[in-house]
């Protein structure tokens, strides 16, 4: 092997090698034996070249100082403020020994300048560094555009799922009761989901002249598997209801056995069950692992709400005991959901049932609507601005 030789390049069929032309070259820079192995080269005319790095037609552009202005003009006749995407390896090879003067405008449109008395493998070695770097560039490019293309696609899709999750929050609020204009009670009430929608279930149900269902549930997670399994949850209340006037503790028996059937292994929800009896002055209830709703009468003093049993949708054969509590003319009962008792402050500190209570105490005798915007206004305040991290329920229920 001749030392001075340039180093074997594999033979690559014509139609492997990078497509090149050469413009302005000298015969004897062109015909380097390891050039003509990289490139499938051959010289061209400036005009060729030109329209080359227009129709994308072209894989490399090797341009000689004298004739690179005239060429690189064309290519800056089609640039953007971006370049050319997937244009040519351009390189400007200056044959006089001297640095070839080229406008400052083509810095961003050239990928190396070179002295060709620097020898072949020089030329060989920048000019693979260029087209490696080239095709690099290529391939981001083109990546870059399928990743915008997804983006698009995705955006798309959220921007759908924030309307139909929109549609739901306000078809869920659509099945909330509806203000209750009831002679014998005053209610208030607020349901705030943590997302569009929620897990939280209340209900106000009439049930003839002088009795009235009031009901709060919480089913287990957040957001759209909660809020179908609160919808499940209310439809097996109101099948039963529809059956017929069963006593408190089997009704929720019956409740617990549909809900274990509908719903997924593991999840369950808490239900307060409760029937107002006006004539008898009396609130019958059942606590199926409920926050525990209280009574502040009239007096000051208080009562929990606990009798009833564990939570629904664990055990089919679920047991559940009910109890009586007074509640008359100047009583009234608060329910909430977990989301009230558990909001925190900054330093993560929980509301708890002892603020609920002092601020239930502290308002008993306002009306319902004014005694639930203090106990709102307590929950916020203690919150200051700190997300909630679940639904919210609050229910003011006084006896007139």
């Amino acid at each position: 092997m001749n030392p001075g030789a340039a180093p074997s390049v594999p033979e690559k069929a014509v139609s492997e090698r990078p497509r090149a032309v050469a413009v302005g070259l000298s015969p004897a820079l062109t015909s380097f034996p390891s050039l003509r192995q990289l490139l499938d080269l051959r010289p061209a005319p400036a005009e060729e070249a030109a329209r080359g790095l227009q129709s994308g037609s072209l894989e490399a552009l090797l341009l000689g100082g004298e004739l690179a202005p005239e060429v690189l003009n064309r290519l800056l006749e089609t640039a953007g403020p971006n370049g050319i995407p997937g244009r040519p390896v351009v390189m400007v090879l200056s044959e006089t020994g001297r640095r070839t003067n080229v406008d400052t405008r083509f810095i961003d449109h050239v990928d190396d300048f070179v002295m060709a008395e620097r020898g072949e493998e020089a030329l060989l070695a920048r000019l693979r560094n260029a087209l490696r770097v080239r095709s690099s560039l290529t391939e981001l490019q083109r990546k870059n555009e399928e990743l915008q293309g997804l983006y698009s696609r995705v955006e798309g899709m959220a921007r759908r799922m924030a309307e139909e999750l929109r549609l739901a929050g306000n078809l869920q609020r659509s099945l909330l009761p509806t203000p209750l204009n009831h002679p014998r009670l005053d209610l208030a009430r607020e349901f705030m989901p943590m997302r569009e929608i929620g897990g939280d279930y209340l209900d106000v149900l009439p049930l003839g002249p002088s009795k009235l269902a009031l009901v709060l549930g919480d089913v287990m997670g957040k957001g759209v598997p909660a809020a179908l399994l609160a919808a499940n949850l209310k439809a097996c209340l109101h099948a039963q209801l529809q059956a017929g006037d069963a006593p408190a503790a089997e009704l929720v028996s019956r409740v617990n056995r549909l809900f274990w059937e509908v719903t997924p292994k593991g999840l369950f929800a808490s239900l307060f069950f409760s029937v107002i009896d006006f004539e008898r002055g009396v609130i019958r209830y059942v606590n199926a692992g409920h926050d525990h709703p209280f009574i502040v009468r009239a007096d000051g003093r208080m009562e929990d709400l606990v009798a009833g049993g564990t939570v629904l949708g664990l055990i089919e054969t679920g047991r559940y005991e009910e109890a009586e509590a007074a509640f008359g003319p100047g009583d009234r009962v608060v329910l909430y959901s977990d989301g009230v008792t558990d909001r925190e402050d900054a330093q993560g500190q929980p509301f708890g049932v002892d603020r609920l209570k002092a601020a239930a105490l502290a308002s008993r005798r306002d009306p319902a609507r004014i005694a639930l915007y203090s106990l709102l206004g307590e929950i916020q305040g203690w919150a200051a601005g700190k997300d909630a991290e679940d639904d919210l329920t609050l229910v003011v229920a006084r006896a007139t």
